[in-house]
């Protein structure tokens, strides 16, 4: 989240960064998170494919413990050229095991709202999709492609099968 120019703002993102970073890296991160967290020009800024689909995927197997959650973690940012996207880490407590109180809830997981214990524009990797009809209806049309392509189709439950025969 965009909160000023200085270095020093972001600390805990250039102290943990997993590549060797330049001043100008962390400029050029700044100024992207600066970009998003104002609205500005999002497709200069943001994987705009890779990132719904990321949110799609992350939404249907419901993992609260990450950066859709209450402690915002579990997740990695990569920027590349000023754009920006997710890459997913630490799934193990993913399809609602992570704070749901029970099946139900996990499965009745709203795709829409699927911040938890905070405002949405807290969260700016996710907000654009929500705050633009047009980012909305793609991540739909892609939540419902995912739908039909894995599950509709069958293709889960023969990965499913193979794995079993498999161990």
């Amino acid at each position: 989240k965009y909160v000023d120019d200085s270095f020093a703002s972001y600390k805990n993102l250039f102290d943990n960064a997993k590549t060797d970073i330049t001043d100008a890296d962390k400029t050029r991160l700044i100024e992207s998170l600066k970009k998003l967290s104002n609205g500005e020009n999002i497709e200069s800024v943001v994987d705009i494919e890779q990132v719904i689909k990321y949110f799609v995927v992350h939404n249907f197997v419901v993992n609260g413990d990450s950066y859709t959650g209450n402690m915002i973690h579990n997740y990695y940012l990569y920027e590349k050229d000023g754009v920006m996207s997710m890459l997913p880490w630490d799934y193990n407590l993913a399809f609602g095991t992570f704070q749901s109180s029970d099946a139900t809830s996990a499965v009745n997981s709203a795709i829409d709202s699927p911040v938890s214990g905070g405002d949405i524009s807290d969260r700016p990797m996710i907000a654009w999709i929500f705050e633009n009809e047009e980012y909305t209806n793609i991540y739909h049309e892609y939540f419902s492609q995912f739908i039909s392509e894995y599950f509709d189709s069958g293709k889960i439950e023969k990965e499913i099968a193979a794995s079993r025969l498999i161990s």
